[in-house]
């Protein structure tokens, strides 16, 4: 950056701000941004992944980090999230349960249903993971955000140097 002054008769001073460089800054900045995001929302999901329901581990195993976000397949991840029983909105019938060939049950609701919350909570089977909950990720948050920070910090240092 060079400042340059001039002085004017009613005592103004012109600056001109040369900024050369400057962009090349910004861009890497924003690389870094993009890969501190992706490394600190590994750690999220590593993180949470205790607090998330698991019966059969299906929904845990098949959520991805695609970028910056973590992605829970729903409408599954949906229904365990706000942990409410849900109904087909059109029907007012909650989900058929099917058992696959190998044993495991799935729940499904008919293609296309738009679900609606009921007042009943669901009942979370703790047998495999016993810190689930619905609302996983507020649970998550509050035990591990000051390391979370600290992984963003370490992410961003690292990818700047």
């Amino acid at each position: 950056i060079c400042l340059t002054g001039k002085s004017v008769e009613n005592k103004m001073l012109k600056f001109t701000v040369y900024t050369d460089g400057l962009e090349a800054i910004k861009d890497k900045l924003a690389e870094v941004s993009t890969k501190a995001e992706h490394i600190v929302a590994l750690q999220v999901r590593k993180d949470t992944s205790p607090y998330v329901p698991a019966l059969t581990g299906s929904l845990d195993t098949r959520t991805r980090v695609d970028g910056q976000q973590i992605i829970y397949p729903g409408p599954y991840a949906r229904y365990l999230y706000y942990g409410k029983v849900m109904v087909d909105a059109a029907t007012g019938k909650g989900p058929m349960r099917i058992v696959s060939e190998d044993g495991t049950e799935v729940i499904r609701f008919r293609k296309g249903a738009k679900l609606r919350p009921t007042d009943r909570d669901l009942k979370i089977q703790r047998s495999m993971h016993p810190k689930a909950q619905s609302h996983w990720f507020e649970a998550s948050k509050a035990k591990n955000l000051p390391k979370w920070l600290r992984v963003a910090k370490e992410a961003t240092l690292h990818e700047l140097k």
